[in-house]
Parts: C-alpha cells; sequence; structure tokens
C-alpha cells in the first residue's frame, strides 16, 4: 500500500503505471468507494492543453485521451414535461455519433444490455433522444419516460459505440482508416458507468466491454476502468487476468480508498478482494476520529447488502435489528442515492453522526463483526 496526499498525486501515480513501456495492450482497474475521488481522478488524467472544460475539448487529431465519467452523463438532460432527454448540439461525443451514423449501433447495443423493447429515438436536428416502446401489438406506446438507470445504460450505449468504432479503427494501418481523429489516442479512461443499473446488465455491459476490449490488436492505447461496484470490478479483473494468462495484454488492478483525507493506493494480487474488511476499517476510523460524512452511510449499506446476502435475508434492511430502524433507513437511502459532487457540503448533524454509530455498533454486536 501506497499513501498520497492529494488525488493529484494518486493520478500522476495512475499515468506512471499506465505509461509502463510493454509489447502488449496495458489494461489497469481500480477499485474506489463512492466519495474517493474517481471522478476526479478520471477528469484529471482526462484533462488536455485545448481546454479545462470536458464539455469543451474537441475530438480532433490532437486528442489523446477518450474518457467516459460523470462529466460525460451531465450533458444528457431530461425535460421532464415533454418526456425528451436532450443533449449538448457542442459536445464533441454527439457530432462524432452523428458523423459516424452510429445511431442503429446505439439503438442495438442499449437493447441488447436492457433485453427490452424500449427503442431510442435520436434526433439530430432537434438535438433531443425520445423513447419508444415496440411490442408489435396494442402494447406499443410512444414518447415513454425511462428509468434512471435504463438512461444510464442509454449514456453507456452512446459512449461504447464510439468505443467500438475506436477499436476498429484503430486495427487498421493509418492510410486504410476512414477518419484519422483518433490516430493520436493514448488512453481510453471507464470512469464507473455502471450506477443505478441493476446486476442482471451490468453483468452483460462488463462482458461486452470485455469483448471489445479484447478485440484490440495495438499496445499504442492504454485503459483503465474505475467502479465502486465490486461485481462489475472483479467480473473485470477474473476476466483480464485470464486474457493476460494468454499473453495478450500486460494487467494490474488496485484499489484506492481514502483515511483523513490521504490517499492509500493497493495492489490487488490473486488473493480475493475483501473489500467488506476495508469498508468496516474505514467506519471504524471514521467514528473514533468523530468523522463521519455522508458517504459513510453508503459504505454502511453496502456492508449491509453483502451481510444480508451470506445469510440468505430477503433485504438488507433485515440486518438492522434497532426497534426504531426507518428513520436511518431513510438516511441510508438519501445519502446512497444522491448524486452528491464533491463541492456539495458533506457534514452531517450530531443526531445524524449519534445514530450513525448507535447502529453501526449494533449490527456489528449483532452480527459477531468482532
Amino acid at each position: 500500500m501506497t499513501d498520497f496526499q492529494s488525488i493529484e498525486a494518486v493520478a500522476t501515480e495512475i499515468k506512471n503505471k499506465l505509461d509502463t513501456i510493454t509489447a502488449k495492450k496495458k489494461i489497469l482497474t481500480l477499485y474506489a468507494f463512492n466519495s474517493t475521488g474517481k471522478t476526479r481522478l478520471s477528469n484529471l488524467l482526462s484533462e488536455t492543453d485545448e481546454s479545462e472544460n470536458e464539455d469543451e475539448i474537441e475530438l480532433s487529431n490532437t486528442n489523446e485521451v477518450l474518457c467516459y465519467n460523470a462529466f460525460l452523463e451531465d450533458m444528457f438532460k431530461w425535460d421532464n414535461e415533454n418526456y425528451i432527454l436532450a443533449f449538448d448540439s457542442n459536445s464533441w461525443i454527439v457530432r462524432l455519433v452523428n458523423e459516424q451514423w452510429l445511431e442503429n449501433d446505439i439503438i442495438d447495443n442499449f437493447k441488447d444490455i436492457t433485453n427490452s423493447n424500449i427503442e431510442p429515438i435520436l434526433n439530430f436536428e432537434k438535438w433531443e433522444i425520445t423513447f419508444n416502446v415496440v411490442s408489435g401489438d396494442d402494447d406499443s406506446e410512444t414518447n415513454i419516460k425511462i428509468s434512471k438507470g435504463e438512461e444510464s445504460v442509454l449514456i453507456w450505449s452512446i459512449f461504447y459505440s464510439i468505443l467500438e468504432t475506436v477499436i476498429y479503427e484503430l486495427n487498421l494501418e493509418e492510410g486504410e482508416r476512414s477518419t484519422e481523429i483518433f490516430n493520436d489516442l493514448k488512453y481510453i479512461i471507464i470512469d464507473d458507468p455502471v450506477s443505478s443499473i441493476d446486476d442482471t446488465k451490468i453483468i452483460t455491459m462488463a462482458i461486452k466491454l470485455i469483448e471489445a476490449i479484447k478485440l484490440y490488436q495495438g499496445n499504442t492505447v492504454k485503459f483503465l476502468i474505475t467502479t465502486h461496484h465490486a461485481l462489475f470490478y472483479n467480473i473485470l479483473v477474473n476476466s483480464f487476468k485470464r486474457i493476460e494468462r494468454n499473453r495478450e495484454c500486460k494487467f494490474k488492478s488496485y484499489s484506492l480508498s481514502k483515511d483523513n483525507y490521504i490517499f492509500n493506493l493497493s495492489e490487488q494480487g490473486d488473493s480475493p478482494f475483501a473489500y467488506h474488511l476495508s469498508i468496516k476499517e474505514l467506519i471504524n476510523n471514521a467514528i473514533d476520529s468523530n468523522s463521519i460524512e455522508k458517504y459513510h452511510f453508503n459504505l454502511f449499506r453496502n456492508l449491509l447488502e453483502k451481510t444480508s446476502n451470506f445469510l440468505w435475508y430477503n433485504y438488507w434492511t433485515d440486518c438492522i435489528l434497532w426497534d426504531n430502524k426507518q428513520e436511518f433507513i431513510r438516511l441510508l437511502n438519501l445519502y446512497s442515492h444522491s448524486r452528491l459532487s464533491e463541492l456539495e457540503s458533506r457534514q452531517l448533524s450530531s443526531s445524524d453522526k449519534d445514530l450513525f454509530q448507535e447502529i453501526f455498533n449494533d449490527f456489528i454486536d449483532n452480527f459477531n463483526w468482532n
């Protein structure tokens, strides 16, 4: 384990690891809890000299990074009155989809992951996306509102369709490519594309991503994938290890945690990733130092979910044996699902901290975690 004083120092270390000279394609995965700084890390690694604003970056022949993160997701905004998902007409990713005629690929990838009759309709004249249910009978619907998870899948399908195009083009000799915009690409960074998505779809996404990266035949582009989701992480790690054993790539996996504003970067070996023990340690440290923040509620929820799955409970809430648990469950849901920015206040009231500490300690005692 190596300690760093800032996320900028972590970014430098990760970039150095990606830039290690190898004759094979380089793949690196990183597991990090929410609020550790994954999005900031991906943004630091994807910064270019052209602009500090992710929305203003032009994908031209001088670009070295293709990045999926929360900044890309923010290019899409819902018009809730009309059930329209609008997108930024000036964003490079939208223009690229239009120029490369990727609409059908996006629809196919979306339907493959969701395994549903929902079909996105991309309109580049109005810069909007609508959704229909195409069932071929009286159950067909037009202009429906999709779930948050389906929205995440749609945005990922857009990026993934571009990724497939990038890999296809890079496998050609430069003179044979249909475009020059990927010629200087050096890094493909994917930060946590599984927000609000259920496990079945996450498995499909992971498998498709692995297949796409496996098709890349070169070694000039390095891949970095970060996530907070243990299932997604473990599928990637186990698959890339097998690919590495077949001598098709150079692969490393790491975990990133933060303790009292110190970042800890650890390489993950062949042993199972016991992240539940790390969660317990992080929460204990926060309680001991009276530094409980909102993201600790999310960590605790992860621990409750893993415990309930291990014990074959129907619901993770069954692991909370406190008499008046509804208020705490409300706080867990609030702080686990809200999209908190790093600039938003992370401070908690004294009563919320006391409630957290009481129920966490009760959980540890009841389930013999000591």
